[in-house]
């Protein structure tokens, strides 16, 4: 992709530039200059985030909105950045989805707040679209060619792990790591998956068997479910009769209280009519109580009265007499208020007269004002006297320094000439004396050779000990499968013979004794026909001393109908059974019912399916549940379990020994592959250092060649450039003597400042004289009209106190009045109380009377009362007892409303049809309540027992058996997908370590070279450290400058190591050169002879590639030695522009 041309790019509103500005990248060396902080950096940065750069800190952003233009004093933000990269493609050379177009115009725009797009030619693309298209091309936003400030000293700097980065990108496997770590991470998610599902499987399975089990569990359950129900309508129905007879009794009870609730009631009616009459007869007498109460009531309360107005009396003398005293007080201090008045204004007259008789000076001021304006002129004429004095002088002045200083500095530089052509010739002599004697590259050709051929016969050793380790672990995975797989069926059947032996065991129940059951064998296929045939009769027993038992019989003689084989031929069982087994026949579903008309007495038929018709016309369907048919299908699969145990156990055992054996073989072969593969990187090593040393003659020789024709070169550059010197030195010094010398200008100069001194002292004495005539009117006029304001506020002040005394003396007069009034008002509150004395006894004596009569009447209506009392107490006891019998009555109907509802919710039928339903049944009905609940609470107790029953066991089976089958094929996937994820990983570790000792090769040749070209001598080598492992090594840089010893960077000079840096930049990017090469202020550290070795590279790097380079600087040299100039300017605070310029221009940019 080397063939991509960069053609321009244009930004707007991106970072400083907020106008469209475009930017022609031309072949050659393009330079951009300008001052610190114009954004000279930001065309860089934009170069970078139009090829993908997706980190904000590249950026010098906390976020990649902060590249949208965020606004000046003078301008407002913008809300959208953009950068359009335009790219010729003439040579059809980019990738196939853009391959069709001769230019590309590559633009990145990103909006605030919705984050970026790409678009090529107007049509959106990914971002990752546009980072191949750049990768294609060796170039990108992390390319080694886009060199920013500061990158050179963070190379010096670095880590030799983190040098390695470098030789990544010149590899190509920058991204390795990420891309090997994903890898990494997608394995150990895949096994941790596989372990996960291992467990899940083991759980389905368990479940599985749960389910099975639940199954069998849940047709028990329906069983007993069905006779609770056949008990719960006996009881409910002996319930109902009960409650029938209990509403009867209540309601004759209540019916009898009522009646006596009438009698009473009418006791009671007599009664009160009596005390009625005798209420009416109370009520005058109390009247007459209260008046002669209210009476005395009312003449005490005007006692009372009189004597609370002595008391105000007295006390409204007392508050007279303190308010006569205080008004005195008031009046006393308005006349002192007058009085104070009249002695002020006096005083203030005489101020106000004082201050008119003082002499005007308005005309002083005035004549104070033209003598300063006078001296403030003198003093500005002089000053621009001595401004334009001053000007001269430093004019005078600075070209004396500026001819001195340009001597000087061409005097050092013709003495540094002067060293340099003795040194470099010097140099060139000592390098004839070093050339290399013939032959001596054949030694290491031939060593080379050697270290190839170790190193291809170890690499095919090591392939086939991979291949042999590949199948010695697919033997191994195979193997380990079929071990699982049988120690699964082992489990799986041992976890079926305990819970097939719980269920038989808990089927026995609390009995005391063996059941016939237990002794019995049946043909698979036969259970339920056998269960059917005996039902609970299987749980009696054969002892002799058990209450339930078989003791046996003879086998009757009769044949049974139709030819149909008995049962006892499918059955091994004791003795005592014989004869119930040889009249019980097997008979097809669909023949029973014709059959069963032929059966003799004691003869009965079954079907394999559990159906069942007897002699005596009884018939029995399958579809009712039998506990005995699961018992027996269990005991059946628990025998077959049981008897292929031993078998799964051999297999087991077998085929661990077979897993054991191919674990060792796969052992084995890892340590062949082991030992084969920890050969290799020796050998490599062994490879790359005959290789390095081989390069490094060879390198060692086109270098000294180079050096020897660079030092010629060199020498006369030197010899002209001190020609040039010399000349330049003449015409400096005649210009200096030509300069004269500056005293006349400085004398004068003195004496113009000493008159402006003076000048200024005659301008502030004016102006200060002007300032304090001005502040004495304005200070008496105010003074004026303050004491006129003062003369006014003192006579209204006078005014209103005279005012508020002849108030004062009004209210005096009225208060001396009323006190004389109220001395006066005691005798005649005594003649009153003397009067209101006699009138309160006559009416005490009257409420006495009332009040004897009212008690009498009232004892006679208690006694009434009592009577009344005890006759409702004995209504109130028949009245509740007539409410505990309604209560009852109607407890009894609501009982009975509750026993009907409970029928109904229960068993969904009406009461009335529950007898005739219970003769359908089995269920005893003489049975009584307490029987009938013990059975109930037997059989719900055996149904609890169960524990909680699944009864979609069959369902959940079946779903869970499905789920089981996909997700073995899903381990099976995940299986061939860990293999394949650790292939890749080697393969990837692999080729990263072949590209990046092949990268490593080139580089090393590159650097060593230009390291010789740029120092003009010495020698400098790459070695990786710190790890055998390529992939896992640093990156050192051992370099020996001219005349001095090898070593590492950090021994260096700054300059030295600036230019060793660079010299590593240039060879990583002539590795794989990119189309386009940005370098920011990289010629910042160095001196002016290193910027001259500097830009020499630089030509020769355009000449040997079809790169653009762009150097952004601001040493003058460089600049000199650009095919073109643009300078980026900041008029506008805050706002960049970019333009043309000459050289002369950029100097003055960049001073």
């Amino acid at each position: 992709m080397g063939s991509l041309r960069f053609n321009s790019i244009k930004l707007v509103g991106f970072k400083s530039f907020v106008e469209p500005t475009t930017f022609q990248i031309e072949p050659g060396l393009t330079g951009i200059v300008g001052p610190n902080g114009c954004g000279k950096s930001n065309l860089l940065e934009a170069i970078r985030w139009v090829m993908g750069a997706n980190s904000a800190k590249a950026m010098r952003a906390s976020g990649m909105d902060d590249v949208i233009f965020s606004g000046t004093k003078s301008r407002p933000g913008r809300g959208q950045a953009s950068v359009t990269l335009t790219i010729d493609n003439s040579a059809r050379v980019a990738p196939p989805m853009f391959n069709d177009d001769e230019i590309l115009e590559i633009s990145r725009i990103i909006t605030k707040g919705s984050g970026s797009k790409y678009k090529v030619n107007d049509k959106t693309v990914r971002a990752k679209d546009v980072q191949l298209l750049f990768a294609d091309a060796s170039t990108g936003a992390n390319s080694p060619a886009l060199v920013r400030q500061g990158q050179i000293n963070e190379l010096i700097s670095a880590k030799p792990s983190n040098r390695r980065r470098i030789l990544e990108e010149a590899a190509g496997i920058s991204g390795l790591h990420s891309r090997r770590h994903e890898a990494e991470l997608r394995l150990r998610a895949a096994e941790t998956n596989l372990d996960r599902l291992e467990d899940v499987l083991g759980q389905i399975e368990s479940q599985l068997l749960s389910l099975r089990r639940q199954s069998r569990q849940a047709a028990r359950y329906k069983r007993l479910a069905g006779e609770i129900r056949e008990y719960k309508a006996l009881l409910w129905l002996k319930r109902w009769q009960a409650a029938l007879e209990a509403l009867e009794t209540s309601a004759q009870i209540f019916k009898d209280s009522e009646t006596k609730v009438h009698e009473l009631t009418g006791n009671v009616a007599g009664l009160t009519t009596q005390v009625a009459e005798m209420s009416t007869k109370l009520e005058p007498h109390r009247e007459e109580q209260i008046i002669a109460a209210a009476v005395c009531g009312r003449l005490n309360a005007a006692k009372e009265a009189l004597e609370n107005d002595a008391q105000a009396a007295e006390s409204e003398i007392k508050k007279l007499e303190a308010r006569l005293n205080f008004l005195k007080g008031d009046i006393e201090r308005e006349e002192g208020i007058v009085i104070d008045a009249e002695s002020a204004s006096e005083k203030l007259a005489e101020e106000f007269a004082t201050l008119k008789a003082t002499k005007d000076v308005s005309s002083a001021v005035e004549t104070a004002k033209q003598e300063t304006l006078t001296a403030i002129q003198l003093r500005t004429d002089i000053e621009a006297t001595v401004s334009q004095l001053t000007r001269k002088s430093a004019e005078h002045t600075a070209q004396i320094s500026s001819a001195e200083r340009e001597t000087a500095q061409l005097q050092g530089r013709k003495s540094r000439l002067e060293q340099e052509i003795g040194s470099v010739g010097r140099s060139y002599a000592d390098m004839k004396n070093t050339d290399t004697q013939p032959g001596e590259q054949n030694l290491f050709t031939a060593s080379l050779g050697d270290a190839a051929e170790a190193l291809q016969k170890a690499r095919e050793r090591e392939h086939t000990a991979s291949t042999r380790k590949q199948d010695a672990e697919t033997q191994e995975r195979e193997m380990r499968d079929v071990l699982n797989t049988l120690k699964q069926n082992l489990s799986e059947a041992e976890a079926g013979r305990r819970a097939l032996s719980a269920i038989v065991n808990t089927a026995r129940g609390d009995s005391n004794w063996v059941s016939a059951l237990e002794n019995i064998q049946v043909k698979q296929g036969y259970e339920a026909a056998l269960a059917a045939a005996f039902g609970d009769d299987l749980d009696a027993g054969l002892e002799d001393d058990i209450p339930l038992r078989w003791n046996g019989a003879s086998a009757p003689t009769l044949t049974l109908p139709g030819g149909l084989e008995p049962l006892s031929k499918f059955v091994t069982a004791p003795g005592a059974l014989n004869a119930r087994l040889s009249q019980i026949g097997i008979v097809e579903r669909a023949d029973g019912g014709v059959l069963a008309q032929q059966l003799l007495p004691g003869q009965r038929i079954v079907s394999l399916e559990g159906d069942l018709w007897r002699w005596d016309g009884f018939c029995a369907s399958s579809e009712v549940p039998s506990s005995a048919t699961a018992r027996l299908e269990n005991i059946n699969r628990l025998t077959e379990i049981e008897d292929s145990l031993p078998a799964l156990n051999t297999a087991a055992e077998d085929a661990n020994t077979k897993w054991e054996d191919a674990r060792n073989a796969r052992a084995h072969a890892d340590e062949n592959a082991r030992v084969a593969r920890k050969a290799i990187p020796q050998l490599e090593h062994d490879e790359r250092t005959a290789q390095s040393s081989l390069s490094r003659f060879e390198t060692d020789q086109a270098r000294k060649a180079e050096q020897k024709s660079a030092l010629v070169d060199r020498l006369n550059r030197l010899e002209t450039e001190f020609k040039d010197v010399e000349t330049h030195l003449e015409t400096a010094q005649k210009q200096l003597a030509e300069a004269g010398s500056n005293e006349a200008l400085e004398a004068e100069l003195a004496q113009a400042t000493n008159k402006l001194s003076l000048a200024r002292d005659r301008a502030d004495e004016a102006s200060a004289h002007y300032r304090s005539l001005k502040n004495e009117v304005k200070a008496r006029a105010a003074r004026l009209q303050a004491v006129e304001q003062d003369i006014a506020d003192w006579q209204g002040r006078s005014s209103k106190a005279k005012e508020r005394i002849t108030s004062l003396q009004g209210r005096e007069s009225e208060t001396e009045m009323a006190l004389k009034a109220a001395n006066d008002s005691p005798d005649e509150f005594a003649q009153r109380q003397q009067t209101l004395l006699s009138e309160l006894s006559q009416a005490e004596k009257r409420r006495r009377d009332a009040s004897d009569a009212l008690a009498q009447i009232e004892t006679d209506l208690r006694t009434a009362d009592g009577n009344l009392r005890t006759a409702e107490q004995a209504l109130g006891a028949a009245r509740e007892a007539r409410a505990a019998a309604e209560a009852r009555h109607t407890a009894a109907q609501e009982r009975k409303a509750e026993i009907q509802a409970r029928i109904h919710e229960t068993l969904s039928c009406a009461p009335n049809e529950l007898k005739a339903q219970l003769e359908e049944l089995s269920p005893d009905s003489t049975m009584a309540e307490p029987d009938i609940e013990r059975k109930l609470e037997r059989l719900g107790r055996e149904r609890e027992n169960m524990g909680g029953v699944n009864l979609r066991a069959d369902e959940e089976a079946a779903e869970q058996e499905q789920r089981l089958t996909a997700l073995n094929d899903e381990r099976m996937d995940l299986v061939a997908a860990i293999a394949r994820l650790r292939e890749g990983i080697e393969s990837l570790n692999a080729e990263g370590r072949q590209r990046l000792l092949d990268a490593f090769d080139v580089v090393n040749g590159h650097f060593g070279r230009l390291f010789v070209t740029l120092f003009g001598g010495g020698s400098a080598s790459l070695a990786l450290t710190e790890s055998d492992d390529p992939l896992e090594a640093g990156l050192e840089v051992l370099v020996s400058p001219p005349g001095k010893k090898l070593g590492s960077m950090s021994l260096m000079s700054g300059g030295e190591q600036a230019l060793t840096a660079i010299a590593l930049i240039f060879a990583v990017f002539l590795s794989n050169p990119a189309p386009i090469c940005v370098l920011d202020e990289v010629d910042a550290p160095l001196d002016d002879a290193n910027v001259e070795r500097y830009c020499n590279l630089l030509d020769e790097m355009c000449k040997n590639t079809e790169t653009k380079f762009i150097a952004i600087t601001h040493n003058a040299v460089t600049m000199a030695r650009m095919d073109r100039l643009f300078g980026v300017t900041m008029a506008e605070k805050g706002v960049s522009q970019l333009i043309s310029i000459d050289l002369g221009e950029a100097e003055k940019l960049t001073a």
